[in-house]
């Protein structure tokens, strides 16, 4: 019987987890703040991790900025997650913007416009 969690969500779910906390608790630069850390993919072999993040703001130069903030930090946010994961190899990590969130506002916008209620 195969086991309902791997080790490759395991520890994709540590590093979403620790992830949050460095960005919320760690990171000094106040454009990353409004970022939120949806999903966590990583490779087979764990040397790479995808980090997908969506922000509480629709302006697209928040977001750039928020994004560029996140990039500079990533070796900051590399080795606070080293010294808290005990992993034989520390994955590559990659900050991608997560359109979801955004996108679903605005398709909620749309429907609650075409059901005439305008929040």
């Amino acid at each position: 019987m195969p086991k309902s969690f791997g080790r490759n969500e395991r520890v994709a779910a540590s590093v979403r987890r620790e992830v949050s906390d460095i960005i919320l608790n760690e990171i000094k630069d106040p454009r990353v703040k409004k970022a939120t850390v949806t999903e966590v993919s990583v490779s087979p072999d764990l040397r790479n991790a995808r980090i997908y993040i969506s922000f509480l703001t629709d302006s697209e130069d928040d977001i750039k900025s928020a994004m560029e903030g996140l990039q500079s930090a990533q070796g900051f946010v590399r080795s606070a997650l080293a010294s808290r994961l005990k992993l034989r190899y520390m994955p590559n990590i990659h900050f991608i913007f997560d359109k979801l969130l955004s996108e679903s506002m605005k398709l909620d916008a749309l429907i609650a416009k075409g059901l005439g209620r305008a929040d």
